[in-house]
């Protein structure tokens, strides 16, 4: 286990507790995070510890989903817009190594899913 996936997976479970408390919720479902490739969190590890941080809290049996989001470089050729993935620069529609770089370091909690006091339990396919 990685203390920086650890931390990462208290952090969502602290803010996704205090928003759900604030409406009302009695627990949460499903949470949505959008992480930047350059944040260089382990996909597998950040799931694994939330499993464990999870327990015992509104999240118990709450599932998290991860958007992994990639640099975008910018074409000075042909002025096309396009993920930088496995440190491959070159542009796709004509070569020309890619400039002016911009995201990939996103951490973000997009959704939080919540259920309300008269709602049923969570689906089985999310614990």
């Amino acid at each position: 286990m990685i203390v920086h996936e650890l931390s990462i997976a208290q952090s969502l479970i602290e803010v996704v507790t205090r928003e759900a408390q604030r409406v009302g919720a009695v627990r949460a479902t499903r949470l949505v995070c959008r992480i930047g490739a350059l944040r260089q969190v382990d996909d597998v590890l950040l799931q694994e510890a939330f499993r464990i941080a999870r327990q015992g809290t509104m999240c118990q049996e709450g599932c998290l989903s991860i958007e992994k989001t990639y640099v975008q470089a910018l074409c000075p050729r042909c002025d096309a817009r396009f993920p930088v993935r496995n440190w491959e620069w070159d542009c796709p529609a004509c070569g020309t190594e890619g400039l002016d770089p911009i995201g990939g370091d996103e951490l973000e909690l997009i959704t939080i899913e919540a259920e309300m006091p008269d709602e049923d339990r969570c689906p089985a396919e999310c614990v």
